[in-house]
């Protein structure tokens, strides 16, 4: 088939400080695409004409009572419209849509030289769509939901030492699965590929004569996948959390620098991602060496 399509969007955002130290945020975008698939073989069984048109929306409001300490609370909507490949299976989904609502903090801690954030969130998307083509059901999952928890931390320890660490905890549940196609085992379950912890360490030092050395880890906790389609019961498939080991060395000089990196260090097996039928995997990057250089002129 042969594809046109042509988007088309505008938005307004503006932020109004109504009391000292208090600002409220508000905005709002349209969405509107207009798209056409043609069938090269002359088949109109396959041609689709999509209209789509959507709001969305974002507000927040926020303290700031100095310069080292931040809170917030906002909530946003967003909206992808649908005119792909799932169009054509009979079925005119109406389009992916998600909200988030976030309340957080940042603080500049040692005269500003360490940061730190902590946010707390709940996402829930609506008729999200499968990237996996292959797949009979064109909707993964009809409705999900995932609360979270994040902490940051970035910055100087020393005036050589240098810090960035995250770590992520999430709680996803399926909320509603799609229509005909869907498995109601997978109501209440565990959304594929959703790791309930993330975290992440990066280190640097400054040596003597230009040199930099750094190196870090990256932990992803285990992650279920299973054939979201048909009648069978919740068992699924999973990949295994793992750790990866990285490091970095570097050479600076005012015109130019010089780095060598080496990813996963150890060469270690790990699997990134579990397929969504739950029977194959998608392999870590195995160790990997990188020279690099840049010029500044």
């Amino acid at each position: 088939n042969t594809y046109n399509g042509n988007s088309y969007s505008f938005f307004v955002q503006d932020t109004l400080e109504f009391v000292k130290n208090w600002k409220a945020l508000v905005g709002v975008r349209r969405d509107e695409i207009r798209a056409d698939y043609v069938s090269v073989a002359g088949n109109t069984s396959t041609a689709f004409s999509g209209d789509f048109g959507e709001w969305s929306f974002r507000t927040g409001l926020s303290w700031q009572p100095d310069t080292v300490q931040h809170c917030y609370l906002s909530w946003s909507d967003t909206f992808s419209p649908t005119a792909d490949l799932y169009q054509l299976s009979g079925s005119a989904y109406p389009p992916e849509r998600g909200e988030v609502i976030e309340l957080g903090a940042k603080w500049l801690l040692l005269d500003g030289d360490l940061a730190f954030r902590v946010a707390l969130y709940s996402a829930i998307k609506d008729w999200e769509r499968n990237t996996d083509l292959e797949s009979t059901a064109s909707i993964l999952t009809r409705k999900r939901r995932s609360n979270g928890l994040e902490l940051e931390l970035a910055g100087r320890i020393t005036d050589e030492w240098e810090v960035f660490s995250g770590l992520s905890l999430i709680r996803a549940e399926i909320l509603e699965v799609a229509p005909v196609t869907g498995n109601p085992n997978f109501i209440g379950k565990e959304p594929r590929n959703t790791p309930k912890t993330t975290f992440n360490l990066w280190s640097t030092y400054r040596l003597p004569m230009g040199f930099k050395i750094g190196g870090g880890a990256e932990f992803k906790s285990k992650r279920y996948g299973g054939a979201p389609t048909g009648t069978a019961a919740f068992n699924p498939n999973y990949v295994s959390s793992y750790v990866r080991w990285d490091a970095m060395v570097t050479y600076e000089q005012p015109k130019y620098s010089v780095k060598f990196n080496v990813q996963n260090i150890f060469d270690k097996l790990y699997y990134d991602a579990l397929y969504d039928n739950g029977g194959f995997t998608v392999p870590g990057q195995a160790r990997r060496f990188i020279l690099s250089g840049e010029f500044r002129f």
